[in-house]
């Protein structure tokens, strides 16, 4: 299975990088309403996510980046889609390999979805383009915590059963949120980690944080709770200084820009902390290009900073199983579509392999399905998982 995973995941990548070079051609599009020309045929896939020959003709948005995994024509099978605010990150692709083993468990035709820009109008453009195909669920990792709910309404409005996932809409844009891990110790742990870099309680040091974008309220989230350790353990880090928070917005040229001007303008910098895949890896490479003692730590791929971590540049990182994350999304979808849930909190989401979820109480106002704690990858286990995601 594990093996199985790793080569969907090289398939799709495979994929998207040919949708994006032959089929999107770098255009934004700029007709409203979901008018925008059809997308250039891509190869189909089942719901396994493993290319085949044959074709779908689904208008998308140009610049929409879609994967090959369409739905079919004329099924009665319902059809799910997962919609990701960038196709920038390679996390999301294996995400997408776990939706769609979810999907074709359960006889679903499924779809990916992302954008060029990590923007609410690109996401829009997308979500419009699916509401008007009549989709029968997304699920969403938002680009943006309260611009999406006018789409997202009129698609819950027209029967469509959308949750969010990784970075949340407002709990008026959503039927559930499905948490990959505890957004507080998820924050405080990167922070810790970074103390730990410097020296430990009471050491010297500089800590620079590289986010996202800021509208994202995951990475929004994780750096509040990294913030809000400093000021509960004011002795620890009596000596510590946190610069500013930077953002490269998921890009890996923005990334990459913003950990060259944080080293240039404080080259004493002990550690970058980077809450995204994007970001941690972008920084480790200008750290190495610019033979800095500067270290990293943050949320990253093992498969992408496993050398990092062997040569030391890298701290430590933490993540969950994307795979399991984007199985858990489909699930979620599918307990909503079916009415076996509501997304009110008690209620059940049955998850197939993963078991059964109990819907939570978000601290946003709204609920959660919780998928599990993080993992921290060191080099004492980073050989266990780098050939897995």
């Amino acid at each position: 299975m594990k093996k199985m995973r790793k080569m969907l995941t090289v398939l799709l990548t495979a994929s998207m990088l040919s949708a994006l070079l032959g089929g999107c051609g770098g255009k934004d599009s700029t007709t409203s309403g979901g008018g925008s020309e059809p997308a250039a045929e891509a190869p189909a896939a089942d719901n396994s996510g493993e290319a085949t020959g044959d074709t779908a003709e689904a208008p998308a948005a140009e610049g929409s980046g879609d994967t090959t995994a369409d739905y079919v024509a004329g099924s009665d099978a319902s059809t799910y889609v997962m919609i990701s605010k960038t196709l920038s990150d390679p996390i999301f692709i294996d995400m997408y390999v776990g939706f769609s083993e979810f999907c074709e468990a359960e006889g679903i035709n499924c779809m990916y979805r992302g954008t060029e820009e990590p923007t609410a109008e690109k996401e829009i453009e997308v979500i419009s383009q699916l509401i008007a195909q009549g989709v029968d669920g997304l699920a969403v990792i938002a680009s943006d915590f309260d611009a999406l709910e006018p789409i997202l309404t009129q698609a819950m409005g027209q029967g469509i059963s959308v949750v969010t996932f990784d970075s949340a809409a407002n709990p008026d844009s959503r039927q559930v949120h499905v948490e990959q891990a505890s957004i507080d110790l998820v924050g405080r742990a990167q922070m810790d980690s970074a103390l730990q870099i410097c020296g430990g309680a009471g050491a010297e040091g500089t800590i620079g944080i590289l986010s996202a974008q800021p509208e994202s309220q995951l990475h929004a989230d994780w750096c509040a709770a990294m913030l809000q350790e400093v000021e509960d353990k004011p002795d620890d880090y009596a000596n510590i200084t946190v610069l500013p928070i930077a953002y490269g917005d998921d890009l890996p040229d923005k990334s990459t820009t913003e950990a060259q001007a944080m080293l240039q303008n404080y080259p004493d910098l002990d550690v970058i902390i980077s809450p995204t895949t994007v970001g941690i890896l972008s920084a480790a490479k200008v750290i190495q290009d610019m033979n800095s003692d500067c270290k990293v730590t943050g949320v990253g791929l093992p498969s992408e900073m496993a050398p990092y971590i062997d040569n030391g540049i890298c701290y430590d990182c933490y993540l969950w199983d994307p795979y399991d994350q984007g199985y858990l999304a489909a699930a979620s979808v599918h307990s909503i579509a079916t009415g076996e849930s509501t997304g009110t909190v008690g209620d059940t989401v049955t998850a197939g392999r993963l078991g059964s979820y109990t819907v939570e109480e978000y601290y946003d106002g709204g609920t959660q399905v919780l998928l599990g704690d993080p993992i921290r990858f060191t080099k004492e286990n980073i050989n266990d998982y780098k050939d897995l995601f």
